[in-house]
């Protein structure tokens, strides 16, 4: 069993939807960048190393970070979830540990909820973890199919979901723990055959699954995962912090 942690960070994304010249991750929520919040949840993880995904505007988010521990990696190309995970392949080929994703514009994301979480996951030598949420209204969000036994089945997209599976409360918020040798390899087996032409990692979750059961685990407080996507949403998140 291999205990090491290396957590990789998407912040590639240009944030059209805040209507901002600002990279979307150094919007600032309560005084603070977004990035940093996420940076200072990852640092109390004690990782053995952090990859940041950098892209629109990439010299303008390492000048403000200005951490020599950070390594760094290019998407230059936006092209999903899953084609920004493959820019870290480079940078964590010769590790052999587990991999954390997390996301540049998730401020709100905990290390005493992930930690239970990873702690688990590395004991049991998963090959993957889901980590997943429940709302009241999950509207818009891909939802956590489960068997008679808690297993996870799948994972499904609102516009792919039945009358019934639209009902489900629990959804994936796109956090996950690979184990990394695996993570790659089957990155290079997704196909870009969705509507908008990208890469996803919830693919990866079911090529996993095809050869090894996928724990899905469920966080405490959704408000923890929830990302943000625009003005308002950082607005609304400001008044509720």
């Amino acid at each position: 069993m291999n205990n090491k942690l290396h957590i990789g960070i998407l912040a590639a994304g240009k944030g059209s939807r805040m209507e901002s010249k600002l990279p979307k991750v150094l919007h600032k929520l309560n005084g603070k960048s977004l990035i940093d919040y996420v940076l200072d949840t990852a640092s109390e993880l004690n990782p053995d190393s952090i990859t940041l995904v950098v892209g629109f505007q990439k010299d303008r988010v390492k000048n403000h970070i200005q951490d020599d521990n950070i390594n760094y990696v290019s998407q230059d190309q936006q092209l999903g979830t899953g084609h920004a995970a493959l820019q870290m392949e480079h940078q964590l080929a010769n590790q052999i540990g587990h991999l954390l994703i997390l996301y540049g514009d998730v401020p709100n994301i905990k290390s005493s909820s992930l930690s239970p979480i990873i702690d688990e996951h590395i004991k049991e030598d998963r090959n993957a973890t889901v980590i997943t949420a429940t709302l009241d209204d999950p509207t818009g969000y891909g939802r956590i199919i489960r068997g008679e036994n808690g297993d996870l089945l799948r994972i499904v997209e609102e516009k792919d979901c039945t009358a019934d599976e639209k009902k489900i409360k629990e959804w994936n918020p796109g956090i996950y723990i690979f184990k990394i040798p695996q993570l790659f390899s089957e990155l290079k087996r997704i196909e870009s055959n969705n509507a908008s032409n990208e890469y996803y990692l919830t693919d990866v979750i079911e090529l996993i699954k095809e050869n090894f059961p996928v724990q899905a685990e469920k966080i405490i407080n959704p408000a923890e995962v929830i990302g943000i996507n625009t003005i308002n949403q950082l607005s609304n998140l400001e008044n509720n912090n």
